[in-house]
């Protein structure tokens, strides 16, 4: 029998898979043995209670426990009853009667090897079948207990601290181990155009920062990592988004969900769990804004265990791949628009396994920023800039070739078609802006001179260049997202512009035109008309004094 308890008890010390475990265990052979939980930042607050399935005396030393009995916090005959009615273990524990017998099967490493799925399990029909208040073990503090077999459970309220119980044969002085496992929530946005800091961890481009064109969809990505979910029949696991109103409402017909084994998503060799998040399992929702509630995008299921499963010695993610248009609405500079995202999950199995809502927690926020900007142009005299010129009127293209649509001074869109893009028009003052820019090269075509003035034959090249903090480590305040912001017309010297409006002065200058009528007036044809007639007449001289001199 001894050599029966001592298998039981390395099993049991080597299954406790939560929140507990041994440190430092004394040889002392007692009846009672102190239980310790640290004053460290990750425990000390935090409560645990213990509630005994077995009784009994440390036989010898070597740590076996002696004279099983069925402890005070187990109702025995539950207990045994789920044990035999599971269809994964109950053949285990067919002929058990009593607590001794309990301990024989859970002796037999075969069935109940350490940290096994087999043994978990037994861990979580024991916290269904708990019973009375159990002994509660403080933060920072040492409390004794008998001699026995217990579960521990962390019952700290509003903590983020996974409540899983562990099975744990007491039969020496231990102290409680933080082994919590939580999901951890990421969100990025990818960069377009722009430098961005690489790594090898995220997806090329995804980061904390971006900048867009008003009107450009922009690619964002939630990261959440696969949690031990071995105590839950059911897990809970819920992202939701919250998005300022700079963007237009999400299609969720094109809201992807994978499962993965790093942070990037790659469709030929994650696996498409969106069927989990869909349906009878979940759903993916979006909920426009109303007063002062933002929008939301959610996505959710109501049991990651269908399609995840957890690995001890690989990391797994759910990734969720989505796109989200920047509307005219957008703000222009500082202070941006954000978006950001937590992650509800389960942590407390109630008496069924079930993860539901009155047992989650909620992971800290994670926010990104977008960017968008815009040029403030000033139409001069090349000889005299203090003149401001009005009616001069252009088209702006991009680095693409093509051309801007815009409604009240913003970007719309971008089309193939010269003659479809829109007409940028300076006013009395020679000014005219163009809001919803992008981070990039553009030119800026003048169709139309003002009276007076030459058509430049070319157009004006302009370069729009921000300073932002493209990496994964943004600190979340918008200032240190973007830094500068400035706009090079034609290889000049660039102009600073103000971040908190996102705009940058720039200036164009025309000059003046000849005294000779304007190409494609009545008076050119007329020039022309006389000069041909000075042509001819010329020519009819010279014929006739050729003849004359023949003769």
């Amino acid at each position: 029998m001894n050599k029966v308890l001592k298998g039981l008890v390395a099993v049991a010390a080597t299954a406790a898979m939560a929140v507990a475990g041994f440190a430092g265990a004394s040889t002392a052979m007692a009846d009672t043995v102190n239980v310790t939980v640290p004053d460290s930042t990750k425990l000390a607050n935090h409560s645990y209670t213990a509630y005994q399935i077995l009784s009994g005396t440390q036989a010898e030393s070597g740590g076996a426990l002696g004279d099983a009995e069925w402890g005070n916090g187990i109702n025995s005959a539950a207990f045994l009853k789920a044990l035999k009615a599971d269809s994964t273990i109950g053949t285990y524990f067919t002929d058990v009667t009593d607590g001794k017998g309990f301990a024989e099967a859970l002796s037999n490493t075969t069935n109940f090897p350490a940290d096994g799925a087999n043994t978990r399990l037994v861990a979580k029909i024991a916290m269904k079948n708990k019973t009375g208040d159990g002994t509660v073990l403080t933060g920072g503090s040492t409390t004794q207990l008998a001699t026995g077999y217990y579960v521990i459970v962390d019952t700290t309220a509003g903590s983020q601290t996974v409540y899983n119980p562990a099975v744990l044969a007491i039969t020496s002085d231990i102290t409680i181990k933080d082994k919590t496992d939580v999901p951890t929530l990421e969100k990025k946005v990818q960069e377009n155009t722009k430098s961005f800091e690489s790594s090898e961890e995220y997806a090329n481009g995804f980061n904390d920062v971006a900048d867009y064109n008003i009107g450009d969809f922009v690619p964002f990505l939630l990261i959440g990592s696969v949690p031990d979910m071995s105590q839950y029949e059911t897990y809970t696991y819920k992202f939701t988004d919250t998005f300022d109103k700079g963007f237009d409402a999400v299609d969720t017909s094109y809201v992807k969900v994978y499962l993965s084994d790093d942070k990037k998503v790659d469709s030929t060799k994650d696996t498409d769990i969106t069927r989990y998040f869909t349906g009878e399992n979940g759903e993916i929702t979006y909920t426009p804004a109303n007063g002062d509630n933002k929008a939301t995008l959610t996505v959710s299921t109501k049991d990651l265990k269908k399609a995840a499963t957890y690995k001890n010695d690989q990391k797994q993610y759910v990734l969720v791949s989505y796109f989200a248009k920047l509307n005219a609405s957008a703000e222009i500079g500082l202070p941006g628009n954000v978006n950001k995202a937590d992650l509800t999950y389960s942590n407390k199995p109630d008496q069924s396994g079930s993860g539901d809502s009155d047992n989650t927690g909620t992971t800290p926020e994670d926010k990104v920023i977008v960017f968008t900007y815009g040029l403030d142009t000033t139409k001069v005299d090349a000889a005299n800039p203090n003149t401001k010129l009005t009616g001069a009127e252009f088209k702006l293209q991009n680095a693409a070739n093509k051309w801007a649509t815009i409604a009240n001074g913003k970007i719309t869109g971008w089309v193939d078609n010269k003659d479809d893009g829109s007409v940028l028009q300076s006013g009395a003052d020679g000014r005219f802006k163009v809001e919803g820019l992008d981070d990039s090269k553009y030119t800026l075509v003048e169709t139309k001179a003002p009276a007076g003035y030459n058509l430049p034959t070319n157009g004006f090249s302009v370069v729009l260049t921000a300073t932002t903090n493209n990496g994964q480590t943004w600190d979340g305040t918008p200032a240190t997202a973007l830094t500068g912001i400035t706009a090079t017309v034609d290889n000049g010297t660039a102009q600073n512009g103000d971040t908190s409006t996102g705009l940058v002065g720039i200036t164009i200058a025309n000059t003046k035109g000849s005294s000779l009528p304007s190409t494609g007036g009545m008076g050119t044809v007329l020039l022309y008309v006389a000069g041909i007639a000075v042509f001819v007449l010329a020519g009819a001289t010279l014929v006739m004094a050729l003849r004359r001199r023949n003769a």
